[in-house]
């Protein structure tokens, strides 16, 4: 395969994420009521393999393990490898005795990454990073009467991640990698108050945060290895940055246009620290635990506090690839994961911490002649409590996800 058939096929999976991103910005990820705080839910990290789980201690040469750049050093360096991801999620709201059941289907990624040469490799990724995607109706009695309306409060669209990946082994043990994103999208949030007994409405405002903004991160990755097992030492920092952004706002009142404005000005994206450490038992076994820590409280949106609380995450997770290449059934040819984690999340409502919890399991299905590998996982979470007249959801999240090999770089033999 010569340069001009890469340029071109680079060219091609280039044009699919130019799609895949318009599409991301058009879609909701969530019908979540707690989207409604902050920057929104805060969406996964880029899952490995479907296992429900993003492990800094990870590495494999058919994975692009994106939350960990320097975890690309060590991927096969004769494969270009496309990765694609659907998620479908349902939920069941509950509060009081109130119960609610909503869904959502959504593409979740798209990434391809190869190696440049024998010690540094490359791939650009397009994950979603917030969504908003609540709708709430309260009836509120008007202060200092005896006269009630409605509050209606809907939120839609989301914050999503461009991301161009590096990572470089330095050592025989020690690799190094960084994530360049492009952070952009808009959140949209509409407020519409109505006079109980009226259809025509008082006020209503519509504001829109639009992000156009860069920042980074960095991975580190440590292995020592012993009697043929290994551990690998996975370590993440983001500085706190300041994302460009401007806020349109448009209220009217009484259907009366009463201001429109347009502020520019930056959102921060928190410190991070993040740790894992990851067990290999020979080829077949891994097993890693994580854990992540986002300082939230310290970030302002337009110079203003977010009060928001730092974020903690525990994460475990493991893989067993029953094949030992050798396996000719295919219950022995699959690869199975299993991961459980806990959040503490990133906000207060009513004095309750809107934390989740959730296990997840996989199988990766290999594809004839080493093609690629699909993957399925199904996670079960809970996040939230229905204390303090608070919303409690139970989820369930199905995702399918599709990784193919291509063989790159190789001379072919003709007799």
């Amino acid at each position: 395969m010569n340069l001009l058939k890469y340029v071109s096929k680079i060219s091609i999976l280039c044009l699919i994420g130019l799609l895949f991103a318009t599409e991301l910005k058009a879609q909701n990820n969530t019908t979540s009521p707690y989207s409604y705080y902050g920057l929104g839910e805060l969406m996964n990290e880029d899952i490995l393999n479907s296992t429900g789980m993003a492990s800094l201690a990870y590495r494999n040469g058919g994975v692009l393990n994106i939350n960990n750049p320097a975890a690309l050093a060590h991927i096969d360096s004769l494969r270009f490898i496309f990765k694609l991801g659907l998620v479908a999620k349902y939920s069941n709201l509950q509060q009081g005795d109130d119960n609610d059941f909503v869904n959502d289907y959504n593409l979740s990624k798209i990434s391809f990454g190869f190696k440049v040469s024998s010690n540094y490799a490359t791939a650009v990724s397009l994950i979603p990073y917030t969504s908003l995607g609540y709708n709430m109706t309260k009836r509120e009695l008007v202060e200092g009467g005896d006269e009630y309306f409605y509050r209606s409060q809907v939120g839609s669209g989301g914050l999503n991640q461009l991301v161009w990946s590096h990572g470089v082994s330095l050592t025989k043990n020690l690799s190094l990698g960084i994530n360049g994103i492009y952070l952009f999208g808009n959140n949209t949030r509409e407020e519409q108050i109505i006079p109980e007994g009226s259809s025509a409405y008082s006020y209503n405002s519509n504001t829109k945060l639009i992000s156009e903004g860069l920042h980074f991160n960095l991975g580190a990755q440590y292995k020592y290895e012993f009697k043929g097992n290994s551990l690998i030492l996975g370590a993440k920092y983001q500085p706190k940055i300041g994302v460009n952004a401007k806020m349109e706002t448009e209220v009217l009142n009484l259907n009366i246009e009463k201001y429109s404005d347009i502020d520019r000005g930056k959102f921060d994206v928190p410190e991070t620290y993040g740790i894992a450490l990851g067990f290999n038992k020979g080829k077949q076994f891994w097993l890693g635990a994580d854990y992540l820590n986002e300082k939230w409280s310290e970030t302002t949106k337009f110079d203003k506090s977010n009060e928001l609380l730092d974020r903690n995450k525990f994460s475990l997770a493991m893989a067993y690839e029953a094949n030992d290449g050798y396996a000719t059934k295919m219950l022995k040819k699959l690869t199975y994961r299993f991961g459980a984690f806990y959040d503490t999340g990133y906000m207060r409502v009513e004095n309750e911490r809107i934390k989740t919890k959730g296990v997840s399991f996989g199988v990766g299905f290999p594809m004839a002649r080493g093609k690629g590998m699909i993957n399925v996982s199904f996670e079960f979470g809970q996040m939230g409590t229905t204390d303090n007249n608070n919303v409690r959801e139970d989820y369930g999240r199905f995702t399918l996800e599709m990784s193919l090999f291509e063989r790159w770089f190789v001379k072919r033999k003709y007799q």
